[in-house]
């Protein structure tokens, strides 16, 4: 008996996209049409879609829709019955049987967490299917309005005192400035670089916090409802965003749920009187100075979901926090939600799951189109079943198997978890598979992908300052499934290692950036708006040896072939198989930027020598 998979089952294919399920968003009680794609050769007997309503096994025959030269089309009907389906598929050959899910190909049975999984009356933002967002660190991005400037000395914090620093000077270290460094950007500067965003190509920003605090980076919010004079106060957001619309640019803000700051006025509130309404919303183990903390830190002062009133405050009455900037003249267009990982989360008190239902639907009632992502650097699939988060920062599913496959042996190791050898194209097909299969396709469209934000290294520092692998990332970037950000200045070249080194000033001096660097980002960004493959169609991985990395972006309309080559050498002329992808022979391909052209022969495209860095996007035509 084969152990492992023959050669024809790697041409199996099933996503959550339109070509594959003919409904991705359905109704409770639809019926959907369920696609597999098989390669024509493959000597399938039959095919079972074997899905489980209300916990009962049903097997439901599958029967050959059409075939063509490369492939045959296999289809069923799947009752929507529940809130989620889970389903897989049985492949019978003349020897053997073999069972495709979300995570491959297997003769063994799986649980049934590995499927693939449909979500019944899910409203995603339909919005997202175009955005590309960039990341702004306000203090950092452009500074429109001195007024508003943190004055020399305004306040202390931690034995610190607010500094003025002239633009572009490196930021302090927190041991020589603890974070009250200012540079003076703001939301009036942001507005007057809505130019220099709409020729980037960007459809919406987001903002690190811009509430009232006294650090750098404002997540030590001190008033959740007071957008922070020094960054352009209540009338500056206001302006922004009519700014904002005549662009029609979207704006997601930042938000810390799972702590304040130490001078919030609700934790003054419950510090100086244990009988205080907000004395709830904190865990005091000693009333008043000992308190429960985020990591340790005195002056992020941790949240207590067991409190029914901080459920109110924050999300659940009409003028909570999450819902009050929803509405005009505000009219935000989602959140970003500071550590939510942690968030609602405290020894034996686990309400995470229950925080964010709420969470989900006092915004989604105001707002139906708001997009809800959150930060975490682990696991975060467990919320991203279509009743909580729309999104993470996919850091795992995206970003961490990007940086170690591309990073230079010789940079600095800024991970514990981390080795100097790049992790090879296979372990990093493997994880975006883990992560990509372990939610509904709808949430993979809509997860949060960047190369690197505000808490983590650059991407340019993280790949050793090699340029032509940041070209090959953002490539990988803007072709991956998912919503892509890029980080303010990645795009003319800026560097930066550990906060608060990744957050220098952006460099407004053209004469500094990288300006082939700042085209390409153009270019894809360009591409990522106009392909309808890239905006909602399916994902199969084609190729991941080494250095070399392949897959496919497929819609009805079109199919692209994403190639990118790492190195460490030029890689020589040799094929690519493309069979598997449903392509036959004959069939032609042109390179997107280039115009070269390709034609599928013996079962795979003969691809040029490719230089480190390399990375090719071809569209079938026809």
């Amino acid at each position: 008996m084969n152990a492992h998979p023959p050669q024809w089952t790697a041409g199996l294919h099933h996503d959550g996209s339109a070509l594959y399920v003919s409904k991705p968003l359905p109704a409770l009680g639809d019926t959907v049409q369920i696609r597999l794609r098989v390669p024509a050769n493959a000597p399938i007997v039959r095919i079972v879609l074997r899905s489980a309503p209300d916990g009962e096994q049903h097997l439901e025959p599958m029967r050959e829709e059409r075939r063509d030269a490369a492939c045959a089309w296999w289809v069923a009907d799947l009752p929507v019955t529940m809130p989620t389906l889970t389903y897989r598929f049985f492949i019978v050959s003349a020897e053997e049987g073999w069972w495709l899910n979300a995570q491959g190909v297997s003769r063994a049975d799986s649980p049934d967490s590995g499927d693939f999984k449909l979500i019944a009356d899910f409203e995603a933002p339909d919005w997202l299917e175009d955005a590309v967002f960039y990341q702004i660190f306000p203090d950092r991005f452009y500074n429109g309005d001195p007024t508003n400037d943190v004055p020399e000395g305004a306040w202390e914090r931690s034995g610190f005192r607010t500094q003025r620093r002239a633009w572009g000077l490196p930021p302090l270290a927190w041991k020589e400035g603890g974070s009250l460094d200012f540079y003076g950007g703001d939301l009036q500067g942001i507005a007057h670089k809505l130019d220099y965003l709409t020729d980037l190509g960007v459809t919406g920003i987001f903002l690190n916090p811009i509430f009232t605090a006294h650090t750098n980076h404002r997540y030590d919010i001190v008033d959740y409802q007071q957008v922070d004079p020094h960054v352009g106060g209540d009338e500056g957001l206001a302006a922004l965003r009519a700014a904002l619309d005549e662009e029609g640019m979207r704006l997601i803000l930042d938000v810390t749920p799972n702590h304040c700051g130490h001078h919030n006025r609700w934790f003054l509130a419950a510090q100086a009187d244990p009988a205080a309404p907000t004395a709830e919303y904190f865990t005091f183990h000693h009333h008043p100075d000992d308190y429960e903390t985020w990591l340790g830190h005195r002056s992020l002062v941790k949240l207590n979901y067991a409190s029914q009133r901080l459920r109110d405050a924050m999300y659940r009455a009409p003028d909570s926090v999450m819902r009050y900037w929803l509405r005009p003249p505000y009219r935000i267009d989602g959140w970003r939600l500071d550590v939510a990982n942690m968030t609602a989360r405290q020894g034996v008190v686990q309400m995470a799951h229950e925080v964010w239902r709420e969470m989900r639907r006092a915004v989604k009632d105001d707002q139906p189109q708001a997009y809800l992502f959150g930060e975490n650097f682990f696991d975060g699939t467990p919320h991203l079943q279509g009743d909580e988060l729309d999104a993470v920062m996919n850091y795992q599913g995206f970003s961490i198997p990007v940086w170690r496959w591309l990073r230079d042996p010789a940079a600095p190791i800024f991970h514990p978890l981390d080795h100097p050898q790049p992790l090879p194209a296979e372990a990093v097909a493997e994880q975006w598979t883990r992560f990509r299969a372990a939610v509904p396709y709808a949430i993979t469209q809509q997860q949060f992908n960047q190369l690197c934000s505000h808490d983590t290294p650059r991407i340019l520092m993280l790949i050793g300052g090699r340029k032509p692998l940041l070209k090959l990332a953002t490539a990988l970037l803007m072709t991956f499934p998912g919503v892509p950000c890029i980080y303010y200045g990645d795009e003319i070249g800026m560097e930066g290692a550990r906060d608060p080194d990744n957050r220098r000033c952006m460099r407004w001096d053209e004469d500094t950036w990288d300006h082939d660097l700042h085209e390409h980002h153009k270019r894809l960004i360009r591409l990522r708006r106009e392909a309808p493959a890239l905006r909602h169609g399916g994902f199969q991985m084609i190729a991941a040896e080494g250095g070399l990395l392949a897959y496919q972006r497929e819609a009805a309309e079109q199919r692209l072939l994403v190639i990118g080559w790492r190195g460490p050498e030029m890689r020589p002329a040799a094929p690519l198989p493309v069979a598997h992808a449903g392509l036959a022979d004959g069939a032609r391909l042109r390179e997107v930027f280039s115009g070269q052209t390709f034609v599928v022969q013996g079962g795979a495209v003969a691809l040029p020598a490719l230089m480190v860095g390399a990375a090719l996007i071809l569209e079938a035509q026809g």
